[in-house]
């Protein structure tokens, strides 16, 4: 999608939308804050899905009528689902933009350049420690490393962005050091996702356990932690973002609103669309999908970062479409408190601090 695309976008309806949708519940780690987890799986009584072809392919559909141009296809672990490629190749075809994120255990030479052919705009590759081998020992995926390291390589040429997901957890070990084995893996950036002790949907990504329970006070200290690893590290959780993570823990109102179930949406592996998955029943089947189900209520019940950070991200475009709207119907003073709003500047920075990632789109 391009900018003169985007932004005509913006206007309309506050820009294009974004959606996790999760091929599979299967999963190949074993990671020990995760219940997608393969030792989790054999405990589970939820048979192991992964979304067919046909299927996918008019899930994909009813999002592109709906306004989603980017898809982030994750899991589980997504590219167990040897239909991966073929619902790419579809984004690709209909103009939308394929994210993909994964633990980086099947990213061989052969499978990387398929990813890439078939139109792949940027790689989210899970970390767990400063220390690789207590990385590898968590995921129980031995040689991961240097998998993810050559993979890297291949994806630097041709220009796919490369960042890493590192969650908040007590083996990661010294945040400044991070940096340092991040380039050496080849990543560009990195983004933090925190600690998920439980979801009220049926996503797994969370565990209750000893690693990611922290104190709010422990919580303050690494929120901390990671803005000042800004100053010497592309850091794409916006600022502005983590300050409402110290105001949600502290219960104070927070600055940004989520913008799930209006511009961010999560679709399951039984092609369940959800706001979020963090809600406690979905939208609709992806199929019923027709912009009725739209849900715009200012929700900060939680500080789930790839939905709270996109939408600090575009909340000015937002203002913007609402701004178009009140003077569309002669509201000039409602359009000018939209478009004159310090959030809007705060927005604005949080953009600014993420040119050079979302340049790579």
């Amino acid at each position: 999608m391009n900018w003169k695309e985007i932004i005509s976008q913006v206007f309309l309806d506050g820009g294009p939308s974004t959606c996790q949708f999760a091929i599979t519940n299967a999963c190949n780690a074993k990671c020990e804050f995760c219940n997608f987890s393969r030792e989790q799986a054999k405990n589970d009584k939820n048979p192991k899905t992964l979304v067919k072809l046909s299927a996918g392919l008019n899930a994909i559909d009813c999002l592109y009528r709906n306004g989603v141009r980017f898809l982030i296809f994750t899991g589980g672990e997504p590219t167990l689902n040897p239909n991966l490629e073929e619902f790419m190749a579809h984004c690709r075809d209909l103009g939308m933009d394929s994210l993909i994120v994964t633990n980086g255990s099947t990213l061989s030479a052969d499978k990387v350049n398929s990813l890439i052919s078939n139109g792949l705009s940027e790689v989210i590759i899970s970390v767990d420690s400063v220390d690789p081998s207590v990385s590898e020992k968590n995921r129980g995926l031995p040689g991961v490393t240097e998998r993810i390291t050559a993979a890297n390589r291949i994806f630097a040429q041709h220009k796919v962005g490369r960042v890493a997901s590192v969650t908040l957890s007590k083996i990661l070990g010294d945040l400044k050091e991070l940096p340092h084995t991040l380039e050496r893996m080849g990543f560009e950036a990195v983004t933090f996702s925190f600690p998920l002790i439980n979801l009220d949907s049926n996503y797994l990504g969370c565990k209750d356990s000893d690693l990611v329970n922290y104190t709010p006070e422990e919580m303050h200290h690494l929120i901390d932690e990671v803005i000042a690893l800004k100053k010497s590290y592309r850091v794409l959780n916006p600022t502005a973002s983590m300050m409402d993570m110290h105001r949600y823990l502290n219960k104070e109102p927070q600055e940004f609103v989520c913008l799930g179930g209006f511009k961010q949406f999560y679709l399951d592996w039984q092609l369940q669309l959800w706001r979020c998955c963090n809600w406690r029943r979905p939208m609709c089947h992806v199929c019923e999908f027709n912009g009725s189900q739209i849900i715009r209520d200012g929700c900060t019940e939680c500080m789930i970062d790839c939905y709270r950070d996109a939408s600090v991200m575009q909340h000015c475009a937002v203002s913007v479409a609402d701004a178009v709207h009140a003077a569309c119907c002669g509201r000039w003073q409602l359009s000018a408190q939209h478009i004159f709003n310090v959030r809007n500047l705060h927005s604005i920075g949080a953009v600014l601090e993420n040119a050079h990632w979302l340049d790579t789109l």
